[in-house]
């Protein structure tokens, strides 16, 4: 399998690009939203842990057809009262990436400036809680990086360098952001 983890702070416009690309590539791709489910048997219905959900998570990644691109909906760094963490446990990815189905890795970040994210999560405000205060923006950016470095570094060590990829998309003008995914996701599946 090739496992896509689709990432970025809040706002980058990641939901939307995943949106796009569930259309464009439909039967060739299989979408996975971990943040889904920690909403929904977590927060919302209170029915599994959270490594109760990772290990639902792993187990579908597991389940998947060996030659599948699987493009997961990411963050790199979640942000608790507690601090930053993994959206699942380094463990368990390292776990999942010994097991043999993980041909290729791509850790994807999609990227726009400070000031474009406040702008997004302003316009977004009254249906999703998020910072709406620069500082700690560019803190949610720079622990993301700095989880990002930790990912790839786990994956190498599972996997060996050549079969992880660091891909980034700029996202200040959706067109663009659509024409470097579409280039890039027809030469990954040719």
């Amino acid at each position: 399998m090739t496992l896509i983890l689709f990432g970025g702070v809040q706002g980058v416009g990641k939901t939307t690009l995943l949106s796009w690309l569930e259309h464009r590539f439909a039967e060739r791709i299989t979408l996975l939203d971990p943040g889904e489910l920690f909403r929904r048997y977590f927060y919302n219905e209170k029915l599994k842990t959270v490594e109760e959900i990772e290990e639902l998570i792993v187990s579908t990644l597991e389940k998947v057809p060996h030659d599948a691109v699987v493009v997961v909906h990411w963050h790199y760094a979640v942000r608790r009262p507690s601090g930053y963490i993994p959206q699942i446990s380094f463990p368990r990815l390292k776990r999942l990436a010994s097991r043999g189905k993980i041909d290729q890795v791509v850790l994807l970040v999609v990227e726009v400036p400070v000031d474009v994210i406040y702008e997004r999560r302003i316009m977004d405000f009254s249906s999703k809680k998020r910072a709406l205060v620069r500082s700690v923006i560019h803190e949610e950016i720079a622990t993301d990086e700095t989880f990002l470095m930790r990912y790839q570094d786990a994956f190498s060590k599972a996997l060996g360098d050549h079969r992880v990829l660091i891909f980034r998309v700029p996202n200040t003008n959706l067109e663009k952001a659509k024409h470097v995914l579409r280039k890039f996701f027809d030469s990954l599946l040719k």
